[in-house]
C-alpha cells in the first residue's frame, strides 16, 4: 500500500511507469495527458495543489497573444489562436469568447492605424475560429470604435488625447481553476494516475547513468517514497531548476521567472475587456469577471512570490495614467499574484518570448529524463502533444508501443458534448437529479464548473438536504466542498476554497465562510479541533497579509 493511496486520483499507484510528470500545473497536466492518450502508464505529481502556481493567477484569458506581434512572434501568435478555437471546442462551458477594445491614444505608439493593420493580421490569422463552434459562444469581425461610443461603453478612460479603439474578439477563460480540473480528469479518464501535495525532493539516477523515476514526500505526512518510470519528464513550470536540484547545473536548465500580479477591483464599469499601454509604456489589460474586475498583469522580474508595495503602484501608475481619476484604496479588494516560467532568451520579462522549450537531457548524461520551460495557458494542449512527440522519439527503445492520439478536436472527459448552443447545454443540465430541489441558477452554476460530473454533486444533496447551504454570498453550495474532498483530492482549507468552490477566488472571504468550510471538510479529513482552527487562523492570516500590503500601498 502506498503512502499516497488516500488521495489518489484515477488508476491506483504503481510501483513503475513508462512516464512520470512532475508539476501539476498547465503544462505537466498538458504532457500527462498526452502521456495517456498515447498509451502510456503515466503518473502525475504534483508539490502543492493541482493550479495553485502560475495556473490559477491569470487575467481570466485564454489568448491569442496581440502582444506579441509588436515583437514579430509570428509563430506563437498563430499557434496561439488555434489552440484558442480547440480549446473552445472542447469546453465550451467554461470557456467563451470576450471582446477586447485595442485603445489609441494621439501618443500611442504604434499609432492608431498601425494597431489596426495588427489587429487585421491578428483576425486573419484566426479566420476559422467559429467554425464548429456553438452558435452563442461565436465571435464577431473586428471593427473600429469611436472616441464618444468608446467612453460610453468605458466611463473611465480619460479622454484627453483619446482616439478611439479596435474592437476585437478574444476568449475568456472563466474559471481555470476548473478548467485544469477537467483537462486533469480527462487524463484521469484515460487511465492516469494523479497525487497532489506530493513533493519530488529526488530523481532516481545521478549524472553518467539513466534516471529511473523519481522519489516524492507526502507533504501531509511527511512519509517519503521511490517511483520508478521509464521516463521523467519535469514540467515544474518557474521550479525546473528546483527540482533538477545538483543536477540543474548539468542538466543546463535556464529559466527566468516572470510574477505576474493583478489588482482585483469593484466593477469599474467596462463590459468588454480594455487592453490600453499606459504612458508609461506598458500594457495592462482591465478585465470585467463575475461582477468585479481584474488589472495587470504587472509581467516584472520575480524577485519574491509574494505581491509587492512596487507591483501595487506599478498597475496603479500603469492604470491611472489613461483614467479620469486614479484609484483609490476602497476600489481594490484584493491582490493576485502568479510566477511564470519564461525562456531565458537574453531579454527582459517584459519582453520574452512566450515560446516553450523541450529540453532532452541525455546529451548531458541524464538519459531518461526532460524538461519543459517556457509557454502559457493558451498552448498547453500544443506543448503536451509536442513534448510527447519529443519523448516517444528520443526513448523508443525504453518506451512500450504507442497508438496514435489526436487531441485537436476532442471534448474533455466532462463536456456536455454537442448541443447547438451552450445555452441548451445548461437546459438539459438543469432538469437533471429533479430530486435535488435546487433553483436553476445554482443548477447551471453548478453544470457550468463541473460539466457532466455536476450530477455526482446533485446526488449529494438529494441525500442531504443540509448541503443546499450557500456559503457566504457566492452560488457555492455545502456540497461542492464535500465533493471537493471525496472526489477531488482536496486536502487543505485553500485547496477547497481557492480551487475547487469559486468563493475564495472572488476576493477575500468572509472569516464566517472560511469556518463554515472548515467545519464542513474537517470530519471527512478526520482533522482535530486544533487542525481545524490552523487551517482557519492559516487562511486568514494570508488574507491579511495582502490587505496590509495594499494598505500600505495607498498610504505612500
Amino acid at each position: 500500500m502506498s503512502v499516497f493511496d488516500e488521495r489518489v486520483l484515477g488508476a491506483p499507484l504503481r510501483r513503475k511507469y513508462d512516464v512520470a510528470v512532475i508539476g501539476g500545473g498547465i503544462t505537466g497536466v498538458q504532457v500527462a495527458r498526452h502521456a495517456a492518450g498515447r498509451g502510456l502508464r503515466t503518473l502525475l505529481v504534483e508539490r502543492e495543489d493541482y493550479g495553485s502556481g502560475t495556473s490559477a493567477a491569470t487575467t481570466k484569458a485564454i489568448h491569442g497573444g496581440l502582444r506579441y506581434l509588436e515583437q514579430y512572434d509570428f509563430g506563437v501568435v498563430a499557434e496561439s489562436v488555434s489552440e484558442r478555437h480547440y480549446l473552445g471546442l472542447a469546453a465550451p462551458h467554461l470557456v467563451q469568447p470576450r471582446s477586447f477594445l485595442l485603445t489609441a491614444y494621439d501618443w500611442s505608439s504604434p499609432p492608431a492605424p498601425v494597431l489596426g493593420a495588427g489587429v487585421a493580421l491578428y483576425e486573419a490569422m484566426a479566420l476559422g475560429r467559429n467554425i464548429g463552434m456553438p452558435k452563442d459562444v461565436r465571435s464577431p469581425r473586428f471593427r473600429w470604435i469611436g472616441k464618444k461610443k468608446l467612453l460610453n461603453q468605458v466611463p473611465w478612460l480619460d479622454p484627453e488625447g483619446l482616439v478611439g479603439a479596435w474592437r476585437h474578439d478574444d476568449t475568456l477563460n472563466i474559471h481555470p481553476e476548473r478548467l485544469l480540473l477537467a483537462i486533469l480528469n480527462t487524463f484521469v479518464a484515460d487511465g492516469g494516475t494523479a497525487v497532489n501535495h506530493a513533493e519530488v525532493t529526488g530523481l532516481l539516477g545521478r549524472p553518467g547513468e539513466r534516471i529511473r523515476g523519481i522519489q516524492v514526500r507526502d507533504g501531509i505526512t511527511g512519509m517519503t517514497e521511490k517511483i520508478e518510470a521509464t521516463v521523467t519528464v519535469n514540467a515544474a513550470g518557474p521550479w525546473v531548476a528546483e527540482v533538477l536540484g545538483d543536477l540543474a547545473e548539468d542538466a543546463g536548465v535556464r529559466v527566468k521567472q516572470a510574477k505576474g500580479v493583478h489588482l482585483f477591483t469593484r466593477d469599474l464599469g467596462n463590459r468588454d475587456a480594455v487592453y490600453v499601454r499606459g504612458r508609461n509604456g506598458r500594457h495592462i489589460v482591465v478585465n470585467p469577471w463575475e461582477g468585479r474586475t481584474l488589472v495587470g498583469p504587472t509581467d516584472t522580474p520575480a524577485e519574491s512570490t509574494e505581491t509587492t508595495v512596487a507591483d501595487i503602484n506599478l498597475l496603479r501608475e500603469t492604470l491611472d495614467s489613461v483614467s479620469v481619476r486614479p484609484l483609490v484604496r476602497a476600489d481594490v479588494q484584493d491582490t493576485i499574484v502568479g510566477v511564470r516560467p519564461l525562456i531565458d532568451d537574453g531579454n527582459d520579462t517584459y519582453t520574452s518570448s512566450r515560446r516553450f522549450d523541450i529540453r532532452d537531457h541525455g546529451p548531458n548524461g541524464l538519459p531518461g529524463l526532460f524538461t519543459v520551460s517556457g509557454g502559457k495557458w493558451t498552448t498547453g494542449r500544443k506543448m503536451g502533444e509536442k513534448v510527447m512527440d519529443t519523448v516517444i522519439e528520443a526513448s523508443a527503445q525504453h518506451l512500450p508501443p504507442t497508438r496514435v492520439f489526436d487531441s485537436r478536436h476532442l471534448d474533455l472527459s466532462t463536456s456536455f458534448g454537442d448541443y447547438d448552443t451552450v445555452a441548451a447545454a445548461f437546459s438539459a443540465a438543469a432538469a437533471r437529479v429533479p430530486e435535488a430541489g435546487l433553483p436553476r441558477d445554482t443548477r447551471v452554476h453548478l453544470a457550468r464548473l463541473y460539466g457532466t460530473a455536476h450530477e455526482k454533486v446533485l446526488a449529494l444533496v438529494a441525500g442531504d438536504r443540509t448541503l443546499t447551504a450557500r456559503l457566504g454570498g457566492s452560488a457555492d453550495i455545502a456540497a461542492q466542498a464535500v465533493y471537493a474532498v471525496t472526489e477531488e483530492s482536496a486536502r487543505t482549507l485553500a485547496d477547497v476554497l481557492d480551487r475547487r468552490l469559486t468563493v475564495g477566488t472572488l476576493g477575500l472571504v468572509d472569516a464566517p465562510v472560511v469556518e463554515q468550510v472548515a467545519t464542513l471538510i474537517a470530519p471527512l479529513l478526520g482533522w482535530s479541533e486544533e487542525r481545524r482552527q490552523a487551517e482557519v487562523d492559516a487562511y486568514l492570516a494570508a488574507q491579511r497579509g495582502r490587505v496590509e500590503v495594499l494598505d500600505e500601498a495607498f498610504r505612500g
